[in-house]
């Protein structure tokens, strides 16, 4: 596994239109299971094109494609999925005309009925890793190595590097490559603890640092009544609500309310596949690491430091209502709870950091399925350049492409390459952008002419960013904020990006990736059985329903209900 240590984030680049839809719905290596077959010989580019990532082609070129339908969207008037500002541009200034082969609202069942019949429109899009490899598998997928080096535009290239391992171990086979990777930006996957400030001011405490600090401050924030009503009524450490996860694992990821950092304190990782003492693929969830810091949640939880009601209730409204002090989530939180707990309570103060998982002051973070999205090209395509040209106008940003009132409205959705494409620290660089422009390094101009390269849509963030920090620029309190009159309503927005990602542009963390994202032929029958056991045993374990010694019997069922058999599996795709 690659660990890195980050100290701040590096120059990268930001789709404003991604990270909006990340927010509305909100490296390192991955798996390829080796069971893919090169499809021989490969159209080229014709010859009579010049590699130009940008350039028209010479002559009309129709593009074939699947994609979702979705009921419910938009158009401005006169406009529709199939003949949209985007179509119509890349028409007349690209020479690229968009045909629907099929549009579908069960869009993953028509990917899989066209792998069935053995013919695929020229591209397909937002596809799942397994209906990746099945369409390789089948040989129907073209090898884009060259077409990718000639036709992808720096700034594409630049996205896939920034998280090269992953995405080679997941797209290409001997050396060839046979699909894009969508790609999301790895901040999200970093655990952020928030933690209200203003009331480790009040009682004297500052943010927790290890699991001792942790506890203390927790067990304050329940005992000594921080919020001065005089009733006790408050919680330290909210735990995950009604039908949520208690951490991060191959499947689920970038969500709010779990225990990911203290299990990783103890070295700990379930729901990763991991390395043994002898080099062999291991389940995390079965480790005696996990069972020690069950042992620590469960001793927490006896002690009334993490919420009650965990898994049966709401329990994120206790941030909403300024009941709770801490809790492990995302960036993003304030555009959710935080935003809610601010409203309620303009005083509320919350901070973000790092619980460092040892003594050297490094968390052990879990880095999530960055590429979750695939797209391939037809062996058949006749122009396959033209649909690498389709994510390079995407990636080069679609405010330079059509109007802002079209784009207000449309958004990405109806573009016809729909793919998550981001670098791998995203939306950190505004963050370091308006932290550098603060302290004193480039000035306006210089800043807005770097987003401008390459994402003018991350300028209105970056602008709001430096107008709404008040001096001193190192108060990153809530009062070192201006979120008066209409100002607050873009309190989610701003406080994300100025304050939820700071513990990525300034932390210390080690990511530490699952060894595979492979799903093998056992895994498809018992997987979902086989994770209703851990998730219902691990939870009454902490809760105290069932003693820390379910967890030696939990090992033993898992293993002989598929867990062994899915081991030997998942190392055998790993040796491949």
């Amino acid at each position: 596994m690659k660990s890195i240590i980050i100290k701040k984030a590096s120059a990268a680049a930001l789709s404003l239109a991604i990270v909006a839809s990340l927010l509305a719905g909100c490296s390192g290596k991955g798996g390829n299971d080796g069971n893919t077959q090169s499809s021989g010989s490969q159209p080229t580019a014709p010859a009579e094109t010049q590699a130009d990532p940008f350039g028209k082609q010479p002559e009309l070129t129709v593009l074939t494609r699947g994609t979702w339908a979705n009921p419910d969207a938009k158009y401005p008037d006169g406009q529709s999925l199939e003949d949209n500002a985007y179509t119509r541009k890349i028409k007349e200034d690209y020479n690229i005309e968009i045909k629907n082969a099929f549009v579908a609202s069960d869009y993953p069942k028509q990917v899989d009925l066209a792998i069935a019949s053995g013919t695929i429109p020229d591209y397909l899009a937002n596809l799942t890793y397994s209906q990746y490899r099945a369409i390789v598998k089948s040989g129907l997928a073209m090898d884009i190595s060259e077409i990718w080096e000639k036709y992808a535009s720096p700034n594409v290239k630049k996205v896939y590097d920034s998280n090269k391992e992953l995405f080679d171990s997941m797209v290409k086979q001997d050396g060839k490559m046979y699909g894009i990777p969508g790609s999301k930006p790895l901040v999200d996957f970093l655990p952020v603890m928030w933690v209200r400030q203003d009331w480790l001011d009040k009682l004297g405490l500052k943010p927790p640092t290890n699991q001792d600090e942790l506890a203390t401050v927790a067990k304050a924030f329940v005992e000594q009544d921080p919020d001065g009503n005089g009733k006790a009524d408050t919680v330290g450490l909210v735990g995950p609500k009604k039908d949520g996860k208690l951490y991060q694992d191959m499947d689920d990821q970038n969500f709010s309310l779990h225990f990911d950092p203290i299990f990783s304190a103890f070295n700990a990782f379930p729901g990763f596949w991991v390395k043994d003492s002898n080099g062999e693929a291991v389940y995390g969830s079965i480790l005696p690491e996990t069972k020690t810091a069950l042992q620590k949640l469960a001793d927490m939880y006896k002690q009334g430091l993490i919420s009650e009601g965990m898994l049966t209730s709401n329990t994120e409204e206790l941030t909403s209502n300024n009941k709770a002090g801490l809790f492990f989530g995302t960036w993003w939180n304030p555009f959710t709870e935080i935003g809610n707990s601010w409203k309620n309570d303009k005083n509320a103060n919350w901070q973000a950091y790092i619980l460092p998982s040892g003594s050297d002051g490094i968390q052990l973070a879990k880095g999530g399925n960055a590429a979750s999205q695939f797209a391939v090209i037809s062996k058949d395509a006749k122009n396959p350049e033209a649909i690498i040209k389709l994510l390079n106008i995407k990636t080069e940003s679609l405010d330079k492409f059509v109007s802002k009132e079209d784009r207000s409205i449309l958004s990405d959705y109806p573009y016809p390459f729909y793919l998550t494409y981001s670098l791998a620290d995203g939306p950190a660089l505004i963050t370091q952008g308006s932290i550098d422009y603060q302290n004193g390094k480039g000035t306006l101009d210089e800043h807005h002419a770097n987003f401008d390269s390459y994402d003018p849509g991350a300028n209105p963030i970056f602008d709001k960013l430096i107008t709404f920090k008040t001096k001193p620029y190192d108060n990153t309190n809530i009062s070192g904020w201006d979120f008066s009159g209409d100002k607050a309503n873009d309190f989610g927005l701003v406080y994300s990006f100025g304050e939820g990602l700071r513990p990525y542009v300034s932390g210390k963390f080690k990511w530490v990736n699952t060894l595979t994202y492979v799903k093998t032929e056992t895994m498809d029958k018992r997987w979902a059985n086989l994770k209703k056991l851990e998730y219902e045993t691990f939870s009454k374990i902490i809760v105290g329903v069932q003693p820390i010694d379910t967890f030696d019997s939990f090992v033993e069922q898992w293993k002989k209900e598929g867990g062994d058999k899915v081991t030997q599996e998942i190392q055998s795709t790993l040796e491949k």
